[in-house]
Formats: C-alpha cells, sequence, structure tokens
C-alpha cells in the first residue's frame, strides 16, 4: 500500500510539471530550429533572481510607481526569453505563426492580444483559470528579430487592469503639463 501510494504521488507530481515545461519544449523547439539561420540567445530567470529583483524596488509609498513596480515583480515567478536574429534576412512570419497555432491548439493557450505596427506583430497568449493569467507568452517579431519571452506568473487580470490605469493617468498628467 505504501509503495502504490508513493508511485501515485510520483506520477502526479510528474503529470503536473510535464504540463508546464510543454510550452516551455515548444518554445525551445522553435528556438533550436532558427539556431543556425539566426544569431541567437536564451536565458532563464528563476524565482529567486526574481525575488531578488523585488527587493531592489523602493517600496516609496507616495509615488506608486515603486509600488506598482514591486507588486507586478513580486507575481513574477519564471521568465524565459529567447531572442534571435536572422543572418541574411528575416526569420518567416509563417514559422512564427505556426508556432503560436501550435501553442493554441496543442497546449490551450488563449490569444489575449495581438498588436500589429509597421510591421512588427505582438502576439500574447495565455494559460490559466479564470481571472488568473497563469503562464503568458508574448511573441514578438520585427523586420528582423524575434523575441519569445514565457512569464510564470501569478498575475490576475485586476493587476493588469490597474497597471493600465495607473500608466493611462501618468501619461494624461505629462501631456497636460505640456
Amino acid at each position: 500500500m505504501k509503495h502504490f501510494l508513493a508511485l501515485s504521488c510520483l506520477v502526479i507530481l510528474l503529470l503536473s510539471t510535464s504540463t508546464t515545461q510543454a510550452q516551455d519544449r515548444l518554445l525551445a523547439q522553435f528556438y533550436n530550429a532558427h539556431r543556425g539561420v539566426a544569431v541567437t540567445f536564451r536565458i532563464g530567470v528563476g524565482r529567486l533572481p526574481m525575488r531578488f529583483v523585488t527587493s531592489l524596488i523602493p517600496n516609496d509609498k507616495k509615488t506608486s510607481d515603486g509600488a506598482d513596480a514591486r507588486m507586478l515583480f513580486s507575481k513574477i515567478h519564471k521568465i524565459k526569453l529567447y531572442a534571435m536574429e536572422g543572418y541574411d534576412g528575416p526569420i518567416p512570419a509563417s514559422d512564427l505563426l505556426k508556432l503560436k497555432q501550435k501553442l493554441i491548439d496543442k497546449e490551450h493557450f488563449d490569444l489575449l492580444m495581438e498588436v500589429r505596427d509597421h510591421g512588427s506583430v505582438v502576439h500574447v497568449l495565455n494559460k490559466g483559470a479564470d481571472d488568473n493569467l497563469g503562464n503568458v507568452v508574448l511573441l514578438i517579431q520585427d523586420e528582423k528579430d524575434i523575441l519569445l519571452v514565457h512569464l510564470h506568473t501569478s498575475l490576475h487580470v485586476d493587476d493588469i487592469n490597474m497597471l493600465i490605469k495607473e500608466f493611462n493617468s501618468k501619461s494624461s498628467k505629462s501631456t497636460a503639463s505640456l
């Protein structure tokens, strides 16, 4: 009975970690597929360095800048960045669209937002429950560059709405002072 219980706990642990690593695997496969035709760079920042960054942000009660940034960074647990720049030309946009479709179809990500501006495209996808954003993937393509950002978060939609309101109020104050 003890062996069965230990084995079942191990299986549950492996299944729960493999689902969070599946999107990492898709992003890594995309990155590895373009290593020969692009200048590539990859970096990951885990929970402990993120906590260290959070502790460096001043917690100034007079201005909400520090408090907002501190709150945002405290809810980001891990970050992985994959940067690629094509040698001879841009990496085909169809490759990035295939990656986006795989994340949606196979990993059940939701497309939150898509922004196009002067040849640049940003796709924001998330996989979370209810109003929790959970895993957030940003697929950013410029003329020759691609940046993939994968965030493991405990951010909620209300947190993002608060940051948007703060940004809008500060930008309207700076516009009014001009």
